[in-house]
């Protein structure tokens, strides 16, 4: 019992470092857009500035992950990179590490200017935890009259430098294993068997879409595995990060020595986003009773379009998810063969965040004019038939077991008739009231809050108030999908309840 309540704790906050994330990730469509632009256009400028925010991602994940860990904090945010540039300079003293030693690559890197130990993103990730838990810890500490001045939140940054330094002094010792981990299965993950892997790749993401984990899977694939060595020399990891330098080095193959197939981790979503999902949302319209229909077609016209347009699934797959298990293994088998087959046919899409129509033109079409290998017709040729398997699977799921799915139930309340105050002061409510809910926070589609006593959550008050879903993490951690207005809800209920 011990090890299942402790299992059931760590998807709890697996589930909040997944929230924290998402905020240096969602920087990554600018940095995208810059070079992709930036080279259709032959423009230099453009390019470099997009190019130095992935040169600089450790430091933007650090203060990314503190932001998103301790209540969207300036304090946090200036403490993690306190802890980046302590961390590291610690680090590289210890070991006696030069710039001549980092620009070789291999285990050794620069960061912020500092020559230190090849971590990526987890690097930043370890100092903006470490930030965000010293923000959480002490910026209501009070210390005797006469330090007055640093007490509370000045003692943030302070706390966090002297940890970080303790953090320098251990990483070396610690890393190396890490270290030793990740190489073993960048070895596996890009070894012979690659159509494997791209498969069990798409498989697992989606299959962790409920939970809200898929946030925590795929960023080894994108930023850490796999090594590149750019024109310069620097040895670079992970599949997103690679794709995008070689687009800035004018790799056409997106291919190298080192890395093959770049874009492998990422474009397999194209053709689920484009064409198999909005064909889902067709089937579900047609089910959907005569009377309904008109409800039923302004949920899933809307679902549709953003899935398309901007790759943003859940508002179309928490309409089955839940109420369809079948469907929900079928959507996730089915976004593993599509990874697969599009690495197989040999495409090299990237997408900056989600692969949706914005992220199909500008890192699939736009590339291709400029002679880059993308072969973005693929994700047509593979999507075409995908849409038509899920138009014609969702239509008889739908119908042989009786799934309720928009149009098929009676809608009671519509959260579109409210506005961000009065969902947030009912959703409130619903969780028990503000003395139960003990932190709130938001990703693109969803709040991820965490209650101090999950049975005094009312999941079918929830559901009833327009939530396209319920999902509990944890024995604390609760997820209410509520689309884009999730983030807004998410500011109004810290206001309502000063959290």
């Amino acid at each position: 019992m011990g090890l299942i309540s402790g299992f059931v704790k760590s998807l709890s906050k697996l589930s909040m470092i997944g929230r924290a994330l998402m905020l240096p990730i969602s920087l990554l469509p600018a940095a995208g857009l810059l070079l992709a632009f930036g080279d259709k256009f032959h423009l230099p400028l453009m390019m470099n500035a997009g190019g130095v925010i992935f040169d600089n991602l450790p430091m933007l994940f650090a203060i990314g992950s503190a932001v998103g860990l301790a209540s969207e904090s300036g304090i946090a945010a200036l403490s993690a990179a306190v802890s980046v540039f302590v961390t590291n300079i610690t680090i590289s003293t210890v070991l006696s590490i030069t710039p001549e030693m980092a620009s070789q690559g291999g285990k050794y890197a620069m960061v912020v200017g500092i020559p230190t130990l090849q971590m990526g993103v987890f690097g930043g990730l370890i100092c903006g935890i470490l930030a965000a838990w010293c923000y959480n810890r002490f910026h209501t500490l009070q210390l005797p009259e006469f330090l007055g001045f640093f007490s509370g939140k000045r003692f943030v940054a302070i706390a966090t430098a002297l940890l970080s330094f303790l953090l320098g002094l251990l990483l070396p010792y610690i890393w190396q294993h890490i270290q030793s981990g990740i190489d073993a299965l960048s070895v596996v993950v890009n070894g012979d068997n690659q159509a494997a892997s791209t498969f069990i790749f798409g498989l697992v993401e989606r299959a962790l879409i409920p939970l809200g984990l898929h946030h925590i899977w795929y960023p080894s694939f994108w930023y850490s595995f796999g090594d590149y060595t750019t024109q310069a020399g620097q040895v670079i990891h992970g599949d997103q990060t690679i794709w995008f330098k070689m687009l800035e080095e004018g790799v056409k193959s997106f291919s190298s020595d080192t890395y093959q197939n770049a874009g492998k981790f990422m474009q397999g979503e194209f053709p689920l986003m484009l064409f198999a999902l909005p064909a889902a949302c067709l089937a579900m319209y047609h089910e959907a009773h005569t009377k309904n229909k008109k409800i039923a077609a302004g949920i899933l016209f809307s679902a549709a379009l953003t899935c398309f347009l901007t790759g943003i699934t859940e508002p179309v797959e928490f309409t089955f998810i839940f109420v369809a298990p079948i469907l929900y293994v079928f959507n996730a088998i089915m976004a593993g063969l599509a990874y697969m087959t599009m690495y197989l046919m040999h495409a090299h899409i990237a997408k900056s965040f989600s692969a949706g129509f914005i992220d199909y033109v500008s890192f699939g079409i736009l590339p291709s004019f400029n002679g880059y290998q993308t072969n973005f017709l693929n994700a047509i040729i593979i999507g075409v038939p995908m849409a038509l398997i899920y138009y014609f699977t969702f239509r008889f799921v739908i119908r042989r077991f009786d799934v309720k799915t928009p149009g098929r139930t009676e809608v009671t309340t519509s959260a579109n008739d409210k506005t961000d105050t009065e969902i947030a002061t009912d959703i409130i409510g619903l969780l028990g009231g503000a003395q139960n809910i003990s932190s709130v926070g938001s990703c693109i589609t969803r709040l991820r809050l965490e209650v101090d006593k999950s049975e005094a959550v009312n999941k079918d008050g929830l559901n009833a108030l327009g939530a396209r879903g319920v999902v509990f993490v944890g024995d604390n951690g609760i997820q209410v999908i509520f689309g884009a207005r999730a983030q807004f809800i998410a500011q109004t209920m810290s206001t309502l309840i000063g959290k």
